[in-house]
């Protein structure tokens, strides 16, 4: 009897193990095998009780793997390192800093292994909880990228200190908005931008338009989820790969700019273990010599979209013809993203 109890529950340990095993991305849970052999040896000589313990092992480890993975540190990945130049490819690396903070594949739009963390994410940062939320929210961020004149941001490297400065003509109600950054932080912009150790102020431009990534990211997230058609979300894709690169001159603009905006629009300073996640992907993206930042031409020719789009929509504006390049869509103006997140995640 209490063979049998063992062949059962070592078989039902053992599948889970190996299910957790092969969905891990490290190798430590296939270091385990060797218990899963024992407790199968085990019951096979007639010893059932001697044949828990490696079965009770096999079961605690598989456990922490699920907890330790799911946590695993940033990692660079990609899905296809010699996918083809396109689009689509071009813009998923925009909000690349949010992927590999999770250790995901930057350069996959629509990725059903995400589809929980994506309805997690976008109802606890956006609000967004169905298709309409989704191009509501995509119109009050597009409407906020071309509501008026670009603010800068002033970066004190004395002080340790951010600031918007705002510009004129800015849409009533903006007003200055600064944060504080810890030394390392510090020393992160100083990396990025260039500055020798003489310099006391970096100006960064434009900076805000570091919140395409999040443009792109509704649009990865809303494809993920079906709520978005393949077109629409090319289409958005596309319009925000041609915004950005009309507006920055390359990778490295937007590395100043996501690294100082996100710190602003996060608040600075260290808070929590997803913000460091966030901050050390930004390092790699901007280091790492595979890093689509570091790999993709600014400047490539953008492909044409198939239109189709849901009528006043941010989304097809996103379709609309290129004699529309640099006109707003319509839409509620509304800083999206203005509270500071509880959670990052792709």
């Amino acid at each position: 009897m209490l063979t049998a109890v063992a062949g059962i529950v070592g078989v039902l340990v053992i599948g889970a193990w190996a299910v957790v095993a092969w969905g891990s991305k490290r190798r430590q849970p296939w270091l385990m095998a060797p218990l899963a052999l024992l407790a199968v040896v085990l019951v096979v000589l007639g010893q059932p009780g001697w044949a828990f313990l490696p079965i009770a092992a096999l079961l605690a480890g598989s456990f922490a793997e699920l907890v330790i993975g799911a946590r695993e540190a940033p990692t660079l990945r990609t899905k296809d390192p010699d996918g083809p130049l396109s689009t689509e490819r071009w813009a998923a690396a925009v909000a690349a800093p949010f992927r590999v903070a999770v250790a995901e594949p930057w350069d996959v739009v629509v990725r059903p292994q995400l589809r929980r963390r994506y309805r997690k994410v976008l109802q606890a940062e956006w609000g967004v909880a169905d298709r309409a939320g989704l191009l509501a929210a995509v119109d009050r961020l597009w409407s906020e990228l071309h509501a008026g004149p670009s603010a800068d941001l002033v970066v004190d490297l004395r002080t340790g200190t951010a600031r918007t400065r705002v510009p004129e003509g800015a849409p009533a109600g903006a007003g200055e908005q600064r944060v504080l950054l810890t030394p390392e932080q510090v020393g992160r912009m100083r990396e990025v931008t260039g500055a020798d150790d003489r310099a006391e102020t970096v100006v960064i431009g434009a900076y805000e338009w570091w919140k395409s990534a999040h443009l792109v990211r509704l649009a990865c997230g809303g494809a993920t989820l079906d709520w978005l058609s393949q077109a629409e979300t090319q289409n958005l894709l596309r319009r925000v790969a041609s915004d950005l690169q009309r507006r920055y001159s390359g990778w490295q603009q937007l590395a100043e700019a996501f690294h100082a905006g996100y710190l602003l629009w996060h608040g600075g300073g260290p808070d929590g273990d997803v913000v460091d996640r966030v901050w050390v992907a930004l390092g790699l993206l901007d280091s790492a010599p595979d890093s689509p930042w570091n790999l993709l031409p600014w400047d490539m020719p953008l492909e044409r979209a198939p239109y189709e789009a849901a009528p006043g929509s941010a989304a097809e504006s996103a379709g609309a013809s290129d004699g529309r390049r640099g006109e707003a869509a319509s839409g509620p103006e509304g800083a999206v993203g203005g509270a500071p997140p509880q959670a990052r995640h792709p």
